[in-house]
């Protein structure tokens, strides 16, 4: 999986006004905890946030506070509701020893044999959570759909990712196709002309 580096640094900890001077000086209040690490409150410039938070990608985030690295993952984050910039960041803490438990995007491969009979593919999730070492996480997940049919979903449940666990709850939708007017004007019609050519039948 790719990595990118954040650097840090320590703030005060105190009143909502602090807050505010942190995000005044461009800023966004940030925390890094988990992982037997202790609790650190950061600060990282927003437009650096702004790289792992305004993205479909996923990252291991090494975040730099004070000549030291800390290896992490994007956990959560607050936005303002007006101007949907992130206001608060949380980081958690991973080890290189450990399984990482992290969402990888979704990357819909190929075209499926039901949109061709004219239905239309629906994408469920545009991630889906997996567990692995470090070295084993995968930048994207491909889903091959090339032979899905018309009413047919593929679930987190049939996705495999080699060396890494889909920890997605099985019943998870990830994309189908769904039926359309065209689809259904067309069966129906194929069942009439069925009919239609069965009655002839009887009557010779």
């Amino acid at each position: 999986m790719q990595t990118i580096t954040l650097k840090a640094c320590t703030r005060k900890i105190g009143t909502k006004h602090d807050l505010k001077l942190v995000r005044r000086a461009g800023n966004v209040p940030c925390i890094i905890y988990g992982n037997g690490a202790e609790h650190l409150d950061i600060a990282i410039a927003l437009s650096d946030v702004k790289k792992v938070t305004d993205t479909p990608k996923s990252y291991i985030i090494h975040v730099e506070l004070e000549g030291k690295v800390f290896p992490c993952i994007l956990h959560d984050a607050q936005y303002d509701p007006i101007t949907d910039e992130p206001i608060h960041v949380d980081f958690l803490s991973i080890s290189e020893n450990k399984p990482v438990d992290i969402a990888v995007p979704v990357n819909i491969v190929g075209n499926a044999e039901g949109v061709k009979q004219g239905g239309r593919l629906r994408v469920g999730v545009r991630k889906v959570k997996i567990s692995g070492q470090l070295d084993k996480l995968p930048d994207m997940i491909d889903v091959d759909v090339t032979n899905l049919a018309v009413g047919k979903a593929i679930y987190a449940g049939d996705i495999e990712v080699e060396g890494c666990k889909v920890i997605s709850p099985k019943k998870l939708m990830v994309c189908e196709v769904k039926m359309t007017r065209n689809v259904i004007a067309a069966a129906a019609a194929e069942a009439a002309a069925s009919a239609e050519e069965a009655k002839k039948e009887e009557k010779k």
